[in-house]
């Protein structure tokens, strides 16, 4: 039962499969995987057996996206408000698409990919102005807020300065007893403050004292009261007033270590100079960039009193930021273990250097030397390669041209030779022959060259990829619309037989693979189902992701294939049976397919049995996210 499956014990560690439970299943197995994402998070239910489940969905999402957001697990926020957008764009919820979108943005924010978040920051403003009203109003001027740091974090400061005044424009007149524009207004005179100080104009400490004073007296949270006391910190250091800065940023930090606000408790540390705490508190809460900063910081300090200590903590920032030392970098390292060894190593060193001296010239003539071999090395080993490479394509060429030459006088011959067949006993006798059998010459003049183009489209797939040697040219696509696409291609043969075609495949489903590629091997496979099918049969298409694949299978209920037939059923040139209307085909069909899902990376598996039918599965590669 999916029930027992979604208990909590089972998928405690993960959502991400209780999702994709939730979203294969209706009904009592939806709800009880809904339940168990919530009392995996922690949360109560805010929805009944009997809610919707599309309402339920959009409740299970909003938890989700909090969740993973709190817990600065930002790739999972992107990835499931995309699903969110994609679920309110369906059902026309433009108020809960915009929350998503802000949302993605933010997450592309903390991110760090600025342009990203700049975009879908755009995107919600474009959907507040098609909402209207005054919520969507003054959601915007949050948005717009939102983007004028990301100019401020980036140094354009003139951008971000005229966003901040258009904020305000927007905020308008404020009342006295307006607390919430009041606070908003502060939060504005803040941002105004930063780009001051950022300009080192003193006008910072005018904006940062009026943020200051709207917060502590309309009772801002301590969050912002702390922010404003900072700024306002920084302000009058710009000014000299250093006395009154450092008690204010004393002040924020009691209110930081009073109100649990470790984040920012971190940051006043690092501010104030104490890089010791500041880097232990952000080693034991994982902030990152914090630790970053502290880093580095603590390094510039340390490296003339206590050069053995900077070292460390520039080992540490580089090993951060997942790079190797650079050149300079490594020689900064190497002068600082010189200049601080013991006086042991310090007169080994100086033997050593005064030797490299004495054999200096032999030692370049030898450098020399071994470059230069090095360079006669790499230039045989290429041209080496590149004799390979040749090689292995005329081979390839060779193979190719005897397989074209085998399909022509194998596949395309027999057809060629019955329609001249035909044509000539029509020609030579056409007085003579009765209507009926003319029309009986004809259908079979009609079945040849139907099958000479089935053999040339196959032909012709297999050439194009066999010579022209392309590109794999992966994009992003949805993997539903494409079997829509395919099954009315064949529409016509499909209406022939009065087969019923069931598209299984999610809506939702995604795909970052090359399009064209996997529209032709679907394309091969169906008409395979199509043509070995009986009248009034069914074919099923399905897709299902597992890890960071795709399977799409197609399955038929028609003649199926023997066992001794399956076992070469991939090889090149393998007969192929007449289809259930008397069609003929070319016997590369599969081998086709399976070149070019080799050719994509993938894998292709087929079951079968002889009068019970045949199942044909694929995989391609899954949607990838942009990190």
């Amino acid at each position: 039962m999916i029930l027992t499956a979604c208990s909590v014990g089972l998928f405690a560690q993960d959502i991400d499969s209780l999702y994709s439970v939730f979203e294969r299943n209706r009904d009592e197995q939806a709800y009880q995987a809904a339940v168990a994402i919530d009392k995996v998070i922690g949360r109560e239910p805010n929805f009944t057996i009997e809610t919707d489940k599309d309402e339920i969905k959009m409740k299970v999402l909003r938890t989700m996206i909090l969740y993973y957001f709190n817990n600065n697990d930002f790739q999972h926020v992107i990835q499931y408000s995309e699903i969110g957008i994609a679920h309110y764009q369906k059902i026309g919820d433009l108020f809960n698409e915009a929350g998503c979108t802000m949302t993605l943005a933010n997450a592309y924010q903390r991110f760090g990919q600025l342009d990203k978040a700049i975009e879908y920051y755009n995107r919600c403003c474009d959907l507040m102005d098609e909402i209207g009203g005054d919520m969507a109003a003054v959601n915007k001027r949050y948005v717009m807020n939102n983007i004028a740091e990301i100019h401020l974090a980036m140094g354009e400061l003139e951008t971000a300065e005229e966003m901040y005044q258009k904020c305000i424009e927007m905020l308008g007149t404020v009342e006295v007893n307006d607390t919430a524009s009041n606070l908003d207004l502060a939060t504005y005179y803040q941002n105004l403050a930063e780009v001051r100080i950022a300009q080192n104009n003193p006008e910072a400490v005018s904006f940062a004292e009026q943020s200051l004073e709207l917060s502590q007296r309309y009772d801002d949270t301590p969050h912002k009261i702390i922010n404003r006391l900072v700024a306002l910190s920084k302000a009058y250091r710009l000014v000299g007033r250093d006395d009154e800065a450092g008690n204010l940023m004393d002040e924020a930090l009691q209110i930081a270590q009073d109100n649990g606000e470790t984040y920012l408790e971190t940051s006043i540390y690092l501010q104030k100079g104490d890089y010791d705490k500041a880097i232990a508190m952000a080693d034991e809460y994982h902030y990152d960039e914090l630790l970053q900063e502290a880093l580095e910081r603590a390094y510039l300090v340390e490296r003339e009193r206590n050069p053995r200590l900077a070292l460390e903590y520039y080992e540490r920032s580089m090993m951060m930021k997942d790079s190797i030392f650079n050149e300079n970098q490594q020689q900064l390292i190497r002068d600082y273990q010189v200049r601080y060894a013991t006086a042991e190593k310090e007169h080994a060193l100086e033997l050593e250097q005064e030797k490299s001296k004495r054999n200096r010239l032999y030692i370049m003539v030898l450098t020399i030397i071994a470059l230069l071999l090095f360079v006669i090395a790499l230039i045989w080993y290429r041209l080496a390669m590149v004799r390979k490479k040749r090689n292995k394509e005329l081979a390839h060429l060779n193979e190719t041209k005897s397989h074209l030459l085998s399909i022509v006088s194998h596949d395309v011959k027999t057809p060629v030779g019955a329609m001249c067949q035909v044509l000539r006993g029509i020609t030579d006798g056409y007085e003579t022959i009765m209507d009926t059998d003319k029309k009986a010459q004809l259908m079979v003049l009609r079945s040849s060259s139907e099958a000479l183009k089935d053999r040339m489209e196959n032909i012709i797939q297999w050439v194009k990829q066999e010579l022209a040697n392309s590109v794999v040219i992966p994009k992003q696509f949805n993997v539903n619309e494409l079997v829509v696409d395919c099954i009315k291609t064949q529409a016509t043969s499909i209406g022939a037989k009065s087969l019923k075609v069931t598209n299984d495949v999610p809506h939702y489903l995604t795909a970052y693979d090359d399009m064209n590629v996997v529209s032709l091997v679907l394309q091969n496979l169906l008409g395979n189902a199509v043509k070995f099918s009986y009248p009034n049969g069914e074919i099923v298409i399905k897709a299902e992701h597992k890890g960071e694949r795709i399977w799409i299978s197609v399955a038929d209920n028609g003649m199926g294939i023997s066992e001794k037939k399956l076992e070469k059923i991939f090889n090149f040139m393998t007969s192929s049976a007449k289809g259930t209307g008397g069609e003929t085909g070319t016997g590369i069909g599969l081998f086709v397919s399976k070149q070019f899902v080799d050719k994509i990376g993938g894998e292709i598996t087929i079951e079968s049995a002889k009068d019970q039918g045949t199942t044909v599965s694929f995989s391609i590669k899954y949607k990838m996210l942009e990190r």
